[in-house]
């Protein structure tokens, strides 16, 4: 792997986890603002909000957000070089484009690999958890 593909692969996915954590964030801010009265009616400790219902709720979000994202990110980070002319000094040095997106094809499958693995084995049992969570509260 060269140095150009390292350099890509790391900002894209930054950009990709970075905006996912963005977005997280503002998802639980807004559920927990929705949901603090029920939470303080019924007298839910706090370990239990936030380990057995916020933690069960986050990888269903993930999964949901993750092909938007993964588009704003390779839009945005390749907007970015753009910007900077670094995809007009790659392509003149000789690589061709499908060359320069292999980076990208090789991050949007770490990034499918990861949403499967969410959707088969993690979400279901955070969701039974989550179901458990609010029957109880």
């Amino acid at each position: 792997m060269k140095l150009l593909d390292r350099y890509i692969i790391r900002k894209f996915l930054g950009t990709f986890f970075f905006s996912m954590g963005l977005i997280i964030l503002i998802v639980v801010v807004f559920d927990i603002s929705e949901k603090i009265d029920d939470f303080i009616g019924k007298e839910a400790p706090l370990k239990a909000i936030v380990f057995d219902y916020y933690f069960n709720f986050i990888p269903f979000f993930l999964n949901l957000f993750s092909p938007l994202f993964t588009f704003i990110a390779v839009i945005f980070f390749t907007s970015q070089m753009a910007t900077r002319t670094e995809i007009v000094a790659i392509l003149s040095s000789g690589v061709s484009y499908t060359r320069l997106l292999f980076p990208y094809l090789l991050s949007a499958t770490v990034i499918a690999a990861l949403s499967l693995y969410l959707n088969n084995f993690v979400i279901p049992h955070a969701t039974k958890k989550q179901i458990e969570f609010e029957d109880i509260y």
